[in-house]
């Protein structure tokens, strides 16, 4: 827009020159940076489209299969799944139904302390929580504490012996544990 024969006045005045060049470099970074947020953005509406119908095809690839299984196989497939049942979450701890129960090995995830605290009685919402007896001070209290001492002092010796047999003493130190609280998760 701005005349061809006026560009040499341009090139002339250095100030005008330097404003118009930062003018310039100023809007090709900001086309490119418009550029690239639209590519993010197509890219981003192309993934979501590619994902769903991967799981279309993923569905079609079961109803079809579906279509192969005869009536009888599947009912007695039902039968074998147990459905109607509840699921027992824990020793008389049951659960909601239509699920399929998978056991893990108890060591797998060791759980030194029980934090669902059970009450009998009512289950009615105008009746009052109990009072919980001896939260504090008590004798689980008292045996948590020994617990984490223990765990405590097995890992200091595991340690120290490690380091008695040759093995560095930064691996010694971060193994110890000794601001840290202490305890299996870290909190005391």
């Amino acid at each position: 827009m701005y005349p061809t024969s006026h560009f040499e006045d341009v090139v002339t005045e250095a100030f005008v020159m330097i404003a118009v060049s930062f003018f310039v470099i100023m809007v090709a970074i900001f086309l490119l940076n418009l550029l690239i947020a639209q590519l993010n953005g197509a890219y981003q509406v192309v993934y979501e489209d590619m994902v769903g119908l991967a799981r279309l095809n993923r569905a079609a690839i079961i109803v079809t299969t579906m279509e192969q299984v005869c009536d009888k196989r599947w009912g007695r497939f039902l039968q074998t799944q147990k459905f109607e049942e509840r699921l027992e979450f824990g020793e008389g701890d049951i659960g909601l139904p239509g699920g399929l129960r998978v056991t893990e090995p108890s060591n797998a995830n060791p759980t030194t302390v029980d934090a669902i605290r059970r009450f009998g009685g009512s289950t009615s919402p105008t009746m009052p929580w109990p009072e919980e007896e001896g939260l504090e001070g008590g004798d689980d209290d008292k045996f948590d504490r020994l617990e984490k001492l223990i765990v405590r002092a097995t890992k200091n010796m595991g340690s120290a012996g490690g380091a008695k047999k040759g093995g560095s003493s930064s691996a010694g130190a971060s193994g110890s544990g000794g601001g840290s609280g202490g305890g299996e998760d870290g909190s005391e």
